[in-house]
C-alpha cells in the first residue's frame, strides 16, 4: 500500500493552499455563525404570530414575512459555496498526492463528491427559495406556493443528507486510513469531522433543527475551516 506523508519542510513556494484553506475558512465561518443568526431570528425579524382567521390568510403572512428573509439567506448561502469550493479544491490536491492507494484516493474523490452534491442542493434552494418569495408576494395562489415550497424544502435536505453521508464516511476512512498531512492529529481531526457530518445527515434526515442549526454550525464554524487551513498549509509545505 502506498502512504501518502505530507512532511512539512522549510517553504520556498508561495502558500497557495494556506491562502485557499484560509480564505474559504474564513466563508464557512461566516456562513456557520450568519446561519444560526437567521435560524434563531437575530438577523432577520420574528415570524409574525396569526391568530384567528383562516389558514390562507395565516399562509399570506407568514410568506409575506419569508420572502423578506430570503436576500440573507441567499448571501448566507453564497458564503458557504465559497467555503466549500474549497473543500472540493483541497480534496483533490490531496486526492492527487495520493499515489496508487485506493482507500486515499477514492476518500478524497468522495470529499469532492459530497461537495459537489451539497453545491447542486445550495443552488436549487437558492433559485427555489427566491421564486417562493416572488411567488408569495405577487399574487399566486398561496397554497400552490406552500406545495412549492415544501418541496424545495424537501429536495434541499435530501442532498444535505447525502452530501454530509459522502463527507463523512469520507472523513473517516481518511483519518484511519494511512493518509496524514504532518501528524496524526490532522488525522484525528478528520475522524471527528466524519462523526460529526454523520450526525448532522442523521438531522437532516429526521429532521432534527437543533442539529442542523447548532452541530451544522460547529461544523462549519470551526471544524471544517481547521481542516481547511491545516491541510492546505500541508500541501504548500509539501510542495517545497
Amino acid at each position: 500500500m502506498t502512504t501518502m506523508t505530507l512532511t512539512p519542510v522549510r517553504r520556498t513556494t508561495r502558500p497557495v493552499g494556506l491562502a485557499l484553506g484560509s480564505v474559504t475558512g474564513t466563508a464557512l465561518v461566516v456562513a456557520g455563525v450568519w446561519n444560526a443568526l437567521i435560524q434563531e431570528h437575530v438577523t432577520v425579524p420574528i415570524p409574525p404570530s396569526v391568530t384567528g382567521g383562516s389558514p390562507t390568510r395565516a399562509m399570506h403572512t407568514y410568506y409575506t414575512w419569508y420572502a423578506g428573509t430570503v436576500g440573507q439567506e441567499r448571501a448566507d448561502t453564497v458564503l458557504a459555496m465559497v467555503g466549500v469550493t474549497g473543500l472540493v479544491l483541497l480534496a483533490d490536491a490531496l486526492r492527487r498526492r495520493a499515489g496508487a492507494d485506493t482507500l486515499a484516493r477514492g476518500s478524497c474523490t468522495a470529499i469532492g463528491a459530497g461537495g459537489i452534491v451539497w453545491l447542486i442542493g445550495a443552488l436549487i434552494g437558492t433559485g427555489g427559495h427566491r421564486a417562493v418569495g416572488l411567488m408569495a408576494t405577487h399574487g399566486n395562489q398561496i397554497d400552490g406556493v406552500n406545495s412549492i415550497a415544501f418541496t424545495v424544502d424537501m429536495t434541499v435536505d435530501a442532498f444535505c443528507a447525502a452530501a454530509f453521508i459522502l463527507l463523512g464516511l469520507a472523513m473517516l476512512a481518511i483519518g484511519i486510513a494511512p493518509v496524514r498531512a504532518g501528524s496524526a492529529r490532522w488525522g484525528a481531526l478528520s475522524v471527528v469531522i466524519g462523526v460529526v457530518a454523520l450526525v448532522v445527515a442523521i438531522g437532516y434526515l429526521q429532521g432534527i433543527d437543533f442539529v442542523t442549526t447548532y452541530v451544522l454550525g460547529a461544523l462549519a464554524a470551526v471544524l471544517l475551516p481547521a481542516w481547511l487551513v491545516w491541510t492546505g498549509r500541508a500541501l504548500d509545505s509539501a510542495d517545497s
